[in-house]
C-alpha cells in the first residue's frame, strides 16, 4: 500500500512538472523566432521599403514593402512561426514579382527587428495595425490577406475586424488548442494555453471570398484542418484547393500550388 501511494505521488508530481515545463516553455514551441540586427540590411531585385510601425504599448514593429510600379493591389501576408523577414521576404518579393502586387509583410515580436513584449492581445493587434497601414496606401477592395501556418491566426483576425478582397490560407489549423490535444492529450490544454490562437471561429464571421491551400501529407497542421475550415467558412464565395502529396514546408515544390495561385490573384 506504501508503494502504491508513493508512485501515486510520483504520478502526480511528473504530471505537474511536465505542466509547469508547458507553460514555461510554450512560447519557444510556438514561437521559432530569430532575431536580427537593426543595421541589418536587406536586399532585393524588387524596390522595397523598410517598414517601423508603434504599437500602442510602444512596441516598435518592423515590416517590409514591397513595390511594383502599376500593381493590381497589395498582399498582406503574415508568415509561419520560424525565421525572419530576411527568409520572408525572398518569398514575399516572388509574389511580388510573380504576380503585380505590392506585398506588405511583417515580422512579429521577437523576430527580426521587431521589438516588444509577447502577448496574444497586442500580436493581434499588431497585425491590425499593418492592415490599417496597408489601407493608407490601397483600398479595401485592392486588398488582400495572406497567412500560412500560424500566419493564418494573423490573417483571419484581421479579415473577421476589416474588409478586403478576399483571404487566402495556407496550411492554417484549426486552432492551436486543436494542435496541442493532438500532442499534450493529457493536459488541460484549454486553461494552460497563453495563445489560444484560432482560425475555426474566425472564419465562420467572414463573408469575403475566402481560399484555402492545403496539402494531403501535412505532418504539422493535417490536412483535416484545412477542410474543417473550409466547411465551417461563412463565406458564400470559397474554394479548397488540395495539394496532393504536398507537406507543410514544400507546397511551391508542387506545380498546383502556383496554378492555385494563379486562380486565385489572376
Amino acid at each position: 500500500m506504501k508503494h502504491l501511494k508513493r508512485f501515486g505521488i510520483a504520478v502526480i508530481a511528473l504530471y505537474l512538472i511536465i505542466i509547469c515545463m508547458l507553460l514555461a516553455f510554450q512560447e519557444k514551441i510556438i514561437f521559432q523566432s530569430d532575431t536580427l540586427s537593426q543595421d541589418h540590411e536587406f536586399t532585393s531585385s524588387v524596390p522595397f521599403e523598410e517598414i517601423y510601425l508603434k504599437a500602442t504599448d510602444d512596441a516598435i514593429l518592423h515590416g517590409l514593402h514591397y513595390k511594383q510600379e502599376n500593381p493590381k493591389g497589395v498582399l498582406l501576408y503574415f508568415h509561419g512561426n520560424a525565421r525572419t523577414l530576411e527568409y520572408w521576404g525572398k518569398w514575399a518579393e516572388r509574389l511580388s514579382k510573380q504576380y503585380n502586387y505590392d506585398v506588405l509583410i511583417m515580422d512579429y515580436r521577437g523576430y527580426g527587428k521587431s521589438l516588444g513584449k509577447r502577448s496574444y492581445d497586442m500580436m493581434l493587434a499588431d497585425a491590425l495595425l499593418f492592415y490599417d497601414y496597408a489601407n493608407t496606401k490601397f483600398s479595401e477592395e485592392e486588398i488582400t490577406i495572406f497567412g500560412r501556418s500560424l500566419g493564418g491566426a494573423f490573417a483571419t483576425h484581421t479579415a473577421a475586424k476589416r474588409n478586403a478582397k478576399l483571404l487566402l490560407l495556407e496550411s492554417a489549423f484549426t486552432s492551436v488548442y486543436d494542435i496541442g490535444k493532438e500532442r499534450f492529450w493529457f493536459l488541460p490544454l484549454k486553461w494552460l494555453l497563453s495563445y489560444p490562437f484560432q482560425n475555426i471561429e474566425n472564419v465562420a464571421a467572414i463573408s469575403m471570398p475566402t481560399y484555402l491551400i492545403h496539402g494531403t501529407k501535412d505532418a504539422v497542421v493535417p490536412y483535416d484542418h484545412g477542410q474543417k475550415l473550409y466547411k465551417k467558412s461563412g463565406s458564400g464565395t470559397k474554394k479548397f484547393y488540395t495539394i496532393q502529396n504536398g507537406e507543410h514546408n514544400n507546397l511551391i515544390n508542387h506545380p498546383e500550388y502556383f496554378q492555385a495561385l494563379d486562380e486565385i490573384l489572376k
